[in-house]
């Protein structure tokens, strides 16, 4: 049901029942205080419609708009004026004058039917003057003079209460506070009950002795947190192991043996023309059949960009050795070169594959060369 909440808030405001409401509304924070109702009035427009000061001033102080319109157009000054017209006079300084020292621009707006609250207003004072005349009249032409004088005596009390009640509104908001302490949740409660059950559980001990259980207690930690590192880095040693065996054996299946080591990559410098001479051996059986696709290039990592294929290639090698480091990407530079690659695999190249593959080899042989001037 949408208007639930409203329509409970609605049942305390029809029973008088200010302080249900007050209790209601701190415990349902998101409670639409400017809803319209099935009715075609707020929250407001009923306690005003009620002469129900107490609620009317606690959903004013609570947020409620008091320029929110009903069905007819009708504000809660509209309201409040025509409850004042009806003859509820204590209706203006119980209604009237909060709402428009909260909002006094409420009291020009017009209803669907062109009505003011301002004219409504003097309607009721022209009224209420027509009726004080007219006791007037009644007590001038009544005999008895204390009649007279008790009529003029309620007009002075009325007039001086609408004076005082101006002079002295709002001076007793605080007895109605906004700062409501926060209900204590579950989370925060079972968090509480775990400290004091901590607390009476751990005996008393001296300054020093807990600390030092508290540091034993940690050793193991501390020591499984070191196992944990050396045995993932000895897991990385491992995979960087395995991919560089893998890559050597795919370089050495398709290119043959020279340029898949720092040696040969060194051997393969000085004599660049050794590994396609050799007429006989398992070398020549291995590179000089079959055609090579894309995927049949033993690319360090395949489906990589040639900045991670040359991190990958780099990774093979062992950089706290500076010598054989530089060997072994000077070998590495060798077999990727554009030309030599050319050289071993241009005739063997699919059409269809061969501008992909030379981009890529260029785009690699550029990165190793990064990598080699990084080192120097």
């Amino acid at each position: 049901m949408p208007f639930r909440r409203e329509l409970r808030a609605l049942g305390y405001i029809e029973r008088g029942d200010v302080l249900r409401l007050k209790s209601y509304i701190r415990k349902h924070r998101h409670l639409r205080l400017d809803c319209v109702l099935p009715g075609g009035r707020s929250l407001l427009h009923a306690a005003c419609a009620l002469r129900d000061d107490a609620c009317a001033l606690l959903l004013l102080r609570k947020g409620a708009d008091p320029m929110q319109r009903d069905a007819s157009g009708n504000n809660a000054l509209h309201v409040a004026a025509r409850e004042v017209e009806k003859g509820g006079w204590k209706v203006y300084t119980d209604l009237v004058v909060p709402i428009l020292k909260r909002c006094p621009q409420s009291i020009d707006v017009a209803d669907h039917q062109g009505a003011t609250p301002r004219d409504i207003l003097r309607r009721a004072e022209d009224l209420m003057e027509r009726n004080s005349r007219r006791s007037a009249y009644l007590s001038e032409a009544s005999p008895d003079v204390s009649s007279q004088q008790s009529s003029e005596w309620r007009e002075k009390l009325l007039a001086e209460s609408m004076d005082e009640y101006q002079e002295l509104y709002g001076q007793y908001e605080e007895d109605y506070p906004e700062d409501v302490p926060e209900v204590e949740t579950f989370e925060s409660w079972a968090d509480r009950i775990y400290r004091e059950y901590q607390a009476r559980k751990i005996p008393s001990e001296p300054p020093g002795a807990k600390g030092k259980r508290v540091s034993v207690q940690e050793l193991p930690s501390v020591a499984e947190e070191k196992t944990y590192l050396q045995r993932q880095r000895q897991k990385e040693k491992e995979l960087q192991g395995a991919q560089s065996k893998r890559y050597q054996k795919r370089c050495e299946e398709v290119f043959g043996r020279t340029g898949s080591s720092a040696k040969t990559g060194e051997e393969q410098v000085k004599n660049p023309t050794a590994r396609d001479c050799e007429g006989s051996g398992p070398t020549k059986i291995r590179t000089g059949l079959g055609t090579l696709g894309y995927s049949d290039i033993p690319w360090p990592l395949p489906g990589g960009t040639a900045e991670q294929m040359a991190q990958t290639i780099a990774a093979g090698g062992d950089p706290s050795d500076a010598g054989s480091y530089k060997r072994y990407l000077r070998a590495q530079r060798v077999t990727w070169h554009p030309d030599r690659f050319m050289q071993r695999c241009g005739s063997r190249l699919l059409a269809k594959d061969r501008e992909r593959v030379l981009r890529t080899v260029t785009a690699l042989s550029q990165e190793l060369n990064r990598l080699a001037e990084l080192t120097k």
